[in-house]
């Protein structure tokens, strides 16, 4: 056989394979358009019934909501200003408050101005006595001679030996 052969051989094959693959596939292809078109139908029903259903159901939220704006509207206006009764017992709550706080900071101050006056005396006190005795200068005191001690004195001298000598004894 010859190459030629054997692939137009492979070709045939092949192309009988995928007309059975189109032909499969063309089946397939209307049943699933078939069912989506059934689903996509069911879908409309449904929607169309829950539509029905919220219809009503906004209708009558409509209506709540409206009675419940009027019924707020009537309570805003009444509660938006505050009532000469209550203005004046808020006062009195907040002047009884700051009086209150009033009396507190006095009783501190009272008690800070007895601690300072305490202190004060204290200082006082403490400034009249002294604070250490004096120190007295003596200029006769005795005090020990120290003890010499020369160690080297018969040894050769070294050159640095002769130059602090020289600087010693200027």
């Amino acid at each position: 056989m010859n190459a030629t052969n054997i692939l137009n051989d492979i070709l045939q094959k092949l192309s009988v394979l995928t007309k059975e693959d189109e032909v499969s596939q063309e089946l397939s292809v209307n049943e699933v358009q078939e069912e989506t078109i059934e689903a996509v139908s069911e879908a409309t029903e449904e929607v169309k019934e829950n539509a029905a259903e919220l219809s009503d159901v906004e209708a009558t939220t409509k209506v709540e909501a409206e009675e419940e704006y009027e019924a707020e509207e009537g309570k805003s206006l009444n509660e938006g200003y505050v009532s000469d009764e209550r203005y004046a017992a808020d006062m009195e709550a907040l002047k009884a408050e700051i009086s209150a706080i009033k009396s507190m900071v006095q009783v501190e101050m009272s008690s800070m101005e007895k601690e300072k006056q305490t202190l004060s005396e204290q200082v006082k006190e403490l400034s009249k006595e002294a604070a250490a005795e004096p120190i007295k200068h003596n200029p006769e005191a005795k005090t020990e001679k120290k003890m010499n001690f020369s160690y080297g004195q018969n040894k050769p001298l070294s050159t640095l030996d002769r130059v602090m000598a020289k600087i010693s004894n200027k």
